[in-house]
C-alpha cells in the first residue's frame, strides 16, 4: 500500500507479484515511508524488522520460501506460501548432470500417501488411481515429488514402488480393493523417531552402477577408494575399476558371484557415505542377505577392514556352487507358499519373507524353473532373481568348514547405532557377530 496505494480487491494479488519478484530476484525490497515505525511493536523481541532498503535476500541451505496475506475490509482473509522456483541447471555443467541425476531418482522412488485411517487411505489410493488413468502422461517424478513433499503425513501410509504410471494404477487399484500386490506395503506410522538405514541383497545391480555419483558425489567416491583399498587385498581387482567399466582387460565380469557381492558392499558404504554428508545419519540399520555386512559396518559393529575381509571370502566360496541353484520371489505368503511347495512336491527352501504377502524360495535351478512356471500359470506373481546359486538353503552347508576357517578370529564392536536381525526382528548383539553368524546369514 505504501508503494502504489489502494487497490482494493487487487491488493493481495499485488503484494503476491511483488513477493515472486523477490523471490525470483533473489532481493528484498523495501517498504516505502514505513518510518519511524510503531514504538509499541517489539520488533527486536519478536524478530521482526521493516524493510526499508533494498537488500540481497540470503541463501540458505534450502530454497527461499515468503508468505503473503490479505485482509479484507469485508472479512475475508487469504494468505498464499511461496517457494523459490529449483534454480535452473547450467548447461553442460555440473548442475546439468545434478538435474538429470535427480529426474532418474524420482523415476525409481515410491509413491507415498496416507490418510487418518485404512478405509480413508483406501478412497484416496482410489482417487490416486482415478487420476493417475485420466492423466497417463504425467511425469512419474512430478507425482512422487508432489505426494511426498507437498501433502501431509498422516497416520496410515502406503508405499507403491512402481517405476511408471501403470504399474501404480495396478497397486493403486489393489490397495482400493484391500488386495496385496507386490509392489504394494501398507502401514500404520510409528511413533519413534529415526532413520533406519537398510541394506539389500544381491540382484539389483546393473553394469556401471554408481558411475555417475562417482563422479559427481565427493563423499560417495571418498567412501569408494576407502572400500577399493579394503578389497584389494582379498580381491587382487579394483572395486572402482569394475563400476566404472573400465580397464575391462583387466577387471573379472560383473555377472560373478565374487565380483558383484564386493561392488554391492562398496556400493551401500558409499551411499551411506553419501546419506550422511547430506545429514541423514541412522538410528538403527538393518541388513538382507549379504546386506547385513554393509549394515554392520555402517552401523560401527565391523570396521570396514573386516567387511571386506567378510564379503570377500563368502562371495569367493559360494563361487564354488555358483551355476547349480537359483532364487525367486514369490506374491505368496509363508503359509500358502509352503502349500503350494507341498502340493508340487517341491523340494525347495524358503530363503526369506520379505513382507506378509512376499517370499522367496531358493533351490535347485531346474526345480525353480518348474514351479515358477507352475505358479506363473495359475496367476501368482513370480519373478526370478539375478543369482545363479541357491543362498540360504541346504546348497550352501558345503561351505561351512571354508567360511568358518577363513573367518576365524573375526572381531566386532558395539556400533554406534542398533543392528537389527532380520532373521529374529530382534537387536544383534556384537558378541553374535562371529565366523558362524556371517556363515548363517
Amino acid at each position: 500500500k505504501s508503494n502504489i496505494g489502494h487497490l482494493e480487491a487487487a491488493a493481495g494479488i499485488a503484494g503476491l507479484i511483488k513477493v515472486a519478484l523477490a523471490l525470483r530476484e533473489g532481493e528484498l525490497p523495501p517498504t516505502l515511508h514505513a518510518a519511524p515505525v510503531n514504538p509499541e511493536i517489539p520488533f527486536a523481541e519478536l524478530g521482526l524488522a521493516v524493510q526499508t532498503r533494498l537488500e540481497p535476500w540470503p541463501e540458505g541451505d534450502g530454497q527461499r520460501i515468503a508468505a503473503v496475506s490479505s485482509f479484507g475490509f469485508g472479512g475475508t482473509i487469504a494468505h498464499a506460501a511461496l517457494e523459490e522456483a529449483p534454480r535452473a541447471a547450467d548447461q553442460g555443467g555440473a548442475a546439468d548432470a545434478a538435474h538429470r541425476q535427480s529426474i532418474r531418482v524420482a523415476r525409481s522412488s515410491p509413491l507415498l500417501i496416507s490418510a487418518r485411517d485404512q478405509t480413508a487411505l483406501r478412497a484416496q489410493a482410489e482417487r490416486w488411481a482415478a487420476f493417475l488413468e485420466a492423466n497417463p502422461h504425467t511425469g512419474w517424478g512430478d507425482v512422487v515429488r508432489t505426494a511426498a513433499e507437498r501433502r501431509s503425513h498422516l497416520d496410515w501410509r502406503a508405499s507403491i514402488a512402481a517405476h511408471d504410471i501403470a504399474g501404480a494404477v495396478d497397486a493403486l487399484t489393489a490397495l482400493a480393493q484391500g488386495r496385496a500386490h507386490s509392489s504394494l506395503t501398507v502401514g500404520e506410522a510409528s511413533t519413534r523417531d529415526g532413520v533406519v538405514f537398510v541394506f539389500p541383497g544381491q540382484g539389483g545391480q546393473w553394469p556401471e552402477m554408481g558411475r555417475a555419483m562417482l563422479s559427481e558425489c565427493p563423499a560417495f567416491a571418498e567412501a569408494l577408494a576407502a572400500c577399493d583399498a579394503a578389497l584389494l587385498p582379498h580381491t587382487g581387482w579394483s572395486v572402482i575399476d569394475v563400476l566404472r567399466g573400465e580397464r575391462q582387460d583387466q577387471i573379472p565380469p560383473l555377472d560373478r558371484v565374487d565380483v558383484v557381492q564386493p561392488a554391492l558392499f562398496a556400493m551401500a558404504i558409499g551411499l551411506a557415505a553419501a546419506w550422511r554428508d547430506l545429514g541423514v545419519t541412522p538410528t538403527a540399520v538393518v541388513g538382507y542377505s549379504q546386506g547385513k555386512i554393509a549394515a554392520a559396518v555402517v552401523g560401527g559393529a565391523l570396521s570396514l577392514e573386516n567387511g571386506a575381509r567378510i564379503v570377500a571370502t563368502r562371495s569367493r566360496f559360494v563361487r564354488h556352487i555358483a551355476g547349480l541353484g537359483a532364487m525367486a520371489i514369490v506374491g505368496l505368503d509363508l503359509d500358502a507358499l509352503r502349500t503350494r511347495l507341498r502340493e508340487a512336491g517341491a523340494a525347495l527352501s524358503v530363503a526369506g519373507v520379505n513382507t506378509p504377502t512376499s517370499t522367496v524360495i531358493s533351490g535347485d535351478r531346474d526345480a525353480i524353473g518348474d514351479f515358477v512356471a507352475r505358479l506363473t500359470s495359475d496367476g501368482v506373481f513370480c519373478r526370478r532373481i539375478d543369482v545363479d546359486y541357491a543362498s540360504h538353503s541346504e546348497a550352501v552347508d558345503v561351505l561351512l568348514d571354508d567360511i568358518a576357517a577363513s573367518l576365524a578370529g573375526v572381531s566386532s564392536d558395539a556400533g554406534t547405532c542398533q543392528m537389527v536381525s532380520t532373521v529374529t526382528g530382534e537387536p544383534v548383539a556384537p558378541g553374535q557377530l562371529d565366523a558362524m553368524y556371517w556363515y548363517r546369514n
